[in-house]
């Protein structure tokens, strides 16, 4: 890999605004500003010290990132004392003339900076989640992807309750559990909450780690038995249009990241075509295996989220699982014969925009992991 292009104005020998020398991410961040100017806000958005201040709030943080370069940079984010999550929006001037609409909806309760093209409004009235307002009602946030879903606890009632933004997600979600359960699989069980919104009960237990491959494995073997008649078909073609989108979502960290971003995409490709016979849908998937997603209680393994379940290729939830695991910067093991190459970069491609989208630490550093299972993967 080629070392970083390095700039004066975007990769400072300081952060300016801390005095401290910048990390990787913040210089990435840096380059993404000072090349999308159209949208003054962004590195307001993505530099947590100057986020915290302009929000005023000492503790906020990003909780999930949408970004379309030269239109805008939404984020959900948790205040961090508890309180009401909000959305904020950095603008270009097409789209600041359309802030209106969330101006409106957030019923007074909007921020706006016109220097900077900010605008803050309350999560809760995220527009593309028509059914969130009544689904909070008594509840408290944990999760908010903007304009996707958004994951909520309900005191009184236990309650786990997800808002989607396409109501066929929640129709799946409830149909995938119900094939689960019926299968002696254990899963929460679930039923729809308006048109958008799921509800389960609220389990106690831990979520997996990485040291519980050996565990998921079997689980995967023992619910790929399911009947998945009615859910959607993830197929090659299915993946490479996943695998073109994430590349197109995954931020260019280098040069020479960039190159080996599309050579490795390149040769997926050619992979997937030769490998067609691995790529072949036949089995229950829960779609995105991750370990948050499953959850050990007092009674054993219990799965959860499974809303993007399908019928998808043998594998791929394990590859999705190892994928997972090395986003968060640990060691998924040998992957073994049980997860096709083929697969395992579709996964690790997939999972390569999520690290920026989180903003949790070290990001730019799992999104070099990710590609470098990719790219061992389709090589080997």
């Amino acid at each position: 890999m080629t070392d970083p292009v390095t700039d004066p104005v975007t990769d400072p020998v300081t952060d300016p605004v801390t005095g401290f020398p910048p990390t990787e991410e913040l210089r990435v961040d840096a380059r993404l500003a000072h090349a999308d100017p159209g949208v003054p806000g962004v590195l307001t958005v993505l530099d947590e010290v100057l986020l915290r201040r302009w929000t005023g709030m000492p503790a906020a943080r990003v909780d999930r990132l949408r970004y379309k370069p030269s239109t805008s940079l939404r984020a959900a984010v948790d205040p961090g004392d508890g309180g009401p999550w909000w959305l904020v929006t950095a603008h270009s001037a097409a789209s600041w003339r359309k802030v209106g609409k969330d101006v409106r909806a957030a019923g007074g309760a909007a921020v706006l900076d016109e220097g900077l093209r900010l605008v803050r409004v309350p999560a809760l009235t995220d527009r593309a989640l028509p059914d969130l307002a009544e689904a909070a009602r008594g509840a408290r946030t944990v999760a908010h992807n903007p304009a996707r879903r958004a994951v909520l606890r309900h005191g009184a009632s236990g309650e786990c309750r997800k808002v989607h933004a396409d109501a066929g997600t929640a129709v799946r979600s409830v149909h995938a559990a119900r094939a689960l359960s019926a299968a002696g699989i254990a899963t929460p069980s679930a039923g729809p909450l308006g048109r958008h919104g799921v509800r389960t009960p609220w389990l106690p237990g831990r979520a997996a780690t990485a040291a519980d491959r050996a565990a998921v494995s079997a689980l995967v073997r023992g619910w790929a038995r399911t009947d998945a008649g009615r859910l959607p078909v993830l197929d090659r073609a299915g993946l490479q249009r996943a695998v073109d989108q994430a590349v197109r979502g995954t931020v260019v960290l280098d040069t020479g990241f960039a190159d080996r971003l599309r050579r490795t995409a390149h040769r997926w490709a050619a992979a997937a075509e030769a490998d067609a016979a691995d790529l072949d849908p036949v089995v229950f998937a829960h779609g995105d295996l991750s370990p948050d997603q499953l959850l050990h209680t007092a009674h054993g393994w219990v799965v959860l989220d499974v809303d993007r379940a399908c019928r998808a290729p043998a594998g791929w939830d394990l590859a999705s699982w190892d994928a997972a695991v090395v986003a968060q910067d640990a060691d998924p093991g040998e992957p073994g014969e049980e997860v096709p190459g083929v697969l395992r970069a579709a996964a690790a491609l997939l999972r390569a925009p999520e690290p920026f989208r989180r903003r949790r630490p070290g990001w730019a550093g799992a999104t070099r992991r990710l590609l470098d299972v990719a790219a061992r993967a389709v090589s080997a």
